[in-house]
């Protein structure tokens, strides 16, 4: 096994901290829900329905906020003001 050198390992060392630091509320939650996933498939494991729907609504949850993180903040209206307003702008423009 070939050991790093020291400044590295000092340096991956705070990078870690600093990653724990700023991540400290989503590294607590996770652990949270991992925590309550594992506490639930060991108390439920001769019934494979409960583990389906606990596992179901983790994934919807995690799959939630993923695409609410990865969409835009500013999101069209699919009716209204703004659909309107831009297809008379555009119209303008070809005119």
């Amino acid at each position: 096994m070939t050991s790093l050198p020291t400044p590295v390992l000092l340096a991956a060392t705070a990078l870690a901290f600093l990653a724990v630091i700023a991540l400290w509320k989503l590294l607590l939650t996770a652990g949270g829900i991992g925590l309550g996933l594992w506490l639930t498939v060991h108390a439920t494991a001769d019934n494979p329905g409960v583990q389906f729907v606990v596992f179901a609504i983790a994934g919807l949850a995690v799959a939630t906020a993923l695409r609410r993180l990865s969409s835009p903040s500013h999101r069209p209206a699919l009716f209204g003001h703004h659909t309107r307003s831009r297809a008379h702008a555009s119209q303008g423009a070809v005119r």
